[in-house]
């Protein structure tokens, strides 16, 4: 599923390593020095992984975050690779891809089906086996023009009350592709400015907010959950309640967002979007592992140029995969298409549009129910 490239030795970070760490990432990504100290902090030393020089020091440095991604109710195992920064003297020197496939490689090795990060080149992480597999997006509101009335009371709770955690855990089992979330990224949601942050929980744990109140110019929902319709009123009406001081309001949503839904067809924006990419290490396991919405279905994906297919069968709500050996509906396709299709990005009908699937028609709209679902979102950026 990606080209083949060099080796290279990449290795845990040290102690003494995080000075240079913290370079690398100020260069890369525009952290102070404070901020770089507080990601390293946040990750820990042991998820840091390092590409030295002849000379010793690290030329570049990536976090690798053992997670899952939750498909329909199911999580698949997997790995985020976040926030690579590579020496500005050693960029375009064919470091990049080498040292994402030794990241994969250690992923594979503990467990992971895949592997996500969000790219600024990607064209560089398509040579990698990566590609567009969901969504980031961020909403925004006027603050005036959000419902005001609602019956849910909420009261101030710790950060880490853990009834968040639970709520958002059953947040990501009705969705497709939020992770399940382990301290890094619980870590990077309370980041600081702490005494700007206050966590808010609804009556009966209908819903949650984490609100970052530290730029003036608007409020910032770091993180929520509404469990309904209702909830989803009740969140945007206690948000009302900050329309005196903040003119604005933004949160990470889905593409079919609880509360861009609860709100009248006016007052909301899109304020960001951007997609995030998926490399399948191992496709058998990660079929094997992801939530379906269907019953009673068989199914072989001929995916790229692998002789065997992959039969999916799923019976009595048991999902079975194994080598196809004839007789069940086939259809071919493309690696690419194969990381859309398995998250649900895009749908087996639309990539046949492209030439990316290609088989009988009835057997692709077969492939389109097996995989249908909400559309794959993230509500962070890793």
């Amino acid at each position: 599923m990606k080209k083949n490239s060099k080796t290279v030795v990449v290795e845990a970070a040290t102690t003494g390593d995080a000075p240079e760490i913290a370079r690398l990432m100020s260069w890369a990504f525009g952290f102070g020095k404070a901020r770089s100290d507080e990601y390293i902090a946040h990750v820990g030393l042991g998820s840091l992984r390092l590409l030295r020089g002849e000379s010793g020091q690290p030329e570049a440095c990536a976090a690798l975050l053992e997670t899952a991604h939750v498909f329909h109710g199911k999580p698949v195992p997997a790995a985020n690779i976040a926030h690579v920064a590579i020496a500005p003297e050693r960029r375009g020197q064919g470091l990049a891809v080498p040292f994402v496939d030794a990241l994969c490689a250690e992923a594979q090795g503990k467990g992971a089906a895949i592997v996500t990060l969000f790219a600024s080149t990607r064209p560089v992480y398509r040579k990698s086996g990566f590609e567009l597999a969901g969504h980031e997006i961020v909403y925004e509101a006027e603050t005036s023009s959000l419902p005001a009335a609602s019956k849910l009371g909420f009261e101030r709770v710790e950060l880490g009350d853990p009834r968040l955690a639970v709520a958002y855990a059953a947040k990501a089992g009705r969705e497709a592709g939020l992770l399940s979330r382990g301290a890094a990224h619980w870590n990077e949601l309370r980041r600081e400015p702490t005494d700007a942050l206050a966590a808010y929980l609804a009556e009966g744990e209908a819903a949650y907010l984490i609100l970052d109140m530290g730029d003036e110019a608007r409020l910032l929902v770091r993180d929520w959950h509404a469990a309904s319709s209702e909830a989803a009123q009740g969140v945007l009406s206690f948000l009302a309640r900050f329309r005196s001081v903040y003119p604005v309001v933004r949160w990470h949503g889905g593409p079919q967002d609880d509360l861009v839904a609860a709100m009248p067809d006016k007052g909301w924006r899109l304020a960001h979007q951007e997609e995030w990419l998926l490399r399948v290490l191992d496709p058998a396991a990660a079929l094997r592992q992801r939530g379906y919405h269907v019953d009673n279905m068989r199914l072989a994906l001929r995916i790229g140029p692998a002789e065997a297919a992959l039969e999916i069968e799923i019976r009595d709500g048991v999902v079975e995969i194994r080598e196809a050996t004839g007789g069940s509906p086939t259809i071919a396709v493309q690696a690419p298409a194969f990381v859309q299709i398995f998250t649900g990005f895009r749908s087996a009908s639309k990539l046949a549009q492209y030439g990316q699937v290609t088989g009988d028609a009835a057997d692709i709209h077969l492939c389109d129910q097996l995989f249908a679902g909400p559309p794959p979102w993230v509500a962070e950026h890793f």
